[in-house]
């Protein structure tokens, strides 16, 4: 292909591309506006003013993008001699130019789908190294595999291996999309949103980090580990494994990409009118296991008082847990903890008994991840505080806060877990995991083996080798079953504690 030729196909692509942003920006701007109009303010924040600011915004990059359009078309008239409209590259022979489709082409291998995932972030404008860094860290989750699901647990799915909440969330996005969420393309794009677009969440923390500047491969999948990923590998086995081969794919594939890419035709927005509306009301997307909102029975909490169900397999029938109807928009200070166990103590609750040889499992997760303001999980930390032991587990009182499903209770709910030994651990509910997850059964993820889930400091916990056994050793048992005791948002504020004058 020619210079010229490959210059008109540059810019023909280009206009393309901001012409259909813009078409694809006028139509957010005019959904936000449509929605605003029946919006009211949440709690006191204003979410109107903002969201009108946002739409002005959406509408002036329009504005924009229209122009800088139209002096590409003029340039390519009066300079070049080509009508962009009409303008059709169909010289591509030589692989110097490829429709956007084709960039996902794959014989099917490891390695295909490898040069596919590097010629796709290479597309994005990922540096060799950055790019080579996240291909070994997919090396290592999935062999490449966009089908593949984690073989111990079932509950890892896809090249960089999505689990619990932000596996539901690429799941949900495949379903809005209309595609199997397998699909190579479709996981690429959703993983570009979600994690390597430097304005994403994630982004920004690579950002920091200084991912997409490094020149080298090896830390870049450092930090895309320590950001994206966030397995349980030692720092060992990082180096081992996936910076070494980061700087495998690095030495293969340096200095190549796809050549000249014409513009996505017909793809799916990234960006929806509710991201749009969400970022007005600051209110960011929870990558925690549920994004909680249950509905209510509009029936206040009570047990009956009685002791565990009778059951198959050695596991009771589970209640239904009604959602506490009590406000959630209160912050309960000064609690008389001492006084609210002691009344739990006495209060016997309804029991669920499991099925035997469950429950032997405990893994853990970021009590940060909760973010969806809306949500009772986001309405227990604004009550109760966000306060964690010295080894970083998250608690309310003395109790520990734990993930579980609904079969055991709700958010707020206070449980105490009944181990094979008679031990009791004594938590309460902080969040609830999604039985829509692979593996997971009404007893819990990887077939009801990991009922509980503790609620841990990310911060101090994510990117490290710890776990929840090592810091409790005796909790490594299965579990007998686990009495539910009442909720928090209920009780705490009949429990308050004295001040002496």
């Amino acid at each position: 292909m020619s210079t010229e030729i490959k210059s008109k196909s540059e810019l023909a692509s280009l206009a393309s591309e901001l012409g259909s942003m813009a078409t694809d920006l006028k139509s957010d701007g005019a959904n936000l506006r449509s929605r605003l109009t029946s919006l009211e303010n949440y709690d006191g924040i204003d979410v109107v003013g903002p969201g009108k600011i946002l739409a002005n915004n959406i509408e002036n990059t329009v504005t924009d993008l229209d122009v800088v359009s139209t002096n590409i078309k003029n340039y390519a008239s009066s300079v070049i001699g080509f009508d962009v409209d009409d303008f059709d590259d169909s010289s591509g022979s030589d692989g110097s130019t490829m429709s956007y489709e084709d960039l996902f082409v794959t014989d099917g291998t490891a390695e295909g789908n490898a040069k596919v995932i590097w010629n796709f972030f290479k597309y994005k404008g990922l540096s060799d190294a950055a790019t080579a860094g996240i291909l070994g860290n997919i090396q290592a989750e999935s062999g490449f595999d966009p089908a593949i699901v984690e073989r111990a647990t079932g509950v890892g799915f896809g090249l960089i291996q999505w689990s619990f909440g932000r596996r539901t969330a690429l799941e949900q996005a495949a379903r809005e999309r209309g595609v199997d969420p397998s699909n190579l393309q479709f996981q690429l794009e959703y993983l570009w949103e979600e994690s390597v677009d430097p304005n994403s969440s994630y982004g920004k923390s690579l950002a920091a980090a200084g991912f997409y500047d490094t020149n080298s491969p090896a830390d870049a999948a450092y930090y895309f580990h320590k950001y994206v990923e966030i397995s349980a590998d030692s720092y060992a086995a990082i180096q081992n494994n996936r910076c070494r081969t980061a700087e495998k794919w690095y030495n293969q594939f340096k200095g190549t990409s796809a050549g000249n890419v014409g513009a996505a035709v017909n793809s799916k927005k990234s960006n929806s009118w509710t991201s749009l509306a969400g970022a007005a009301t600051a209110a960011s997307v929870s990558y925690s296991s549920s994004s909680g909102g249950y509905s209510s029975s509009g029936v206040s909490y009570t047990s009956s008082g009685s002791g565990g169900y009778s059951g198959g397999r050695g596991g009771s029938v589970a209640p239904s847990f009604p959602r506490s109807t009590a406000s959630r928009n209160v912050k309960i200070a000064n609690v008389d903890y001492k006084k609210l166990e002691k009344y739990l103590e006495d209060f016997k609750g309804t029991s669920v008994k499991l099925p035997d040889g469950l429950g032997n499992v405990h893994s853990y997760m970021g009590w940060q991840c909760i973010t969806a303001r809306s949500s009772d999980q986001y309405k227990l930390i604004e009550s109760a505080g966000m306060n964690f032991d010295e080894q970083g587990f998250g608690k309310i009182g003395d109790r520990y806060v734990v993930a579980t499903t609904t079969t055991f209770g709700n958010v707020g709910d206070f449980i105490d877990v009944v181990q094979d030994d008679g031990t009791v651990i004594k938590c309460v509910i902080g969040d609830i995991k999604n039985q829509n997850d692979a593996g997971c059964n009404q007893w819990g993820h990887n077939n009801g083996h990991c009922v509980v889930e503790f609620v841990v400091d990310k911060s101090s916990w994510y990117g490290t080798s710890k776990t929840v056994t090592g810091y409790h050793p005796e909790w490594n048992q299965n579990i007998d079953s686990i009495i539910n005791k009442g909720n928090y948002f209920d009780l705490a504020q009949k429990y308050p504690k004295t001040v002496k004058v």
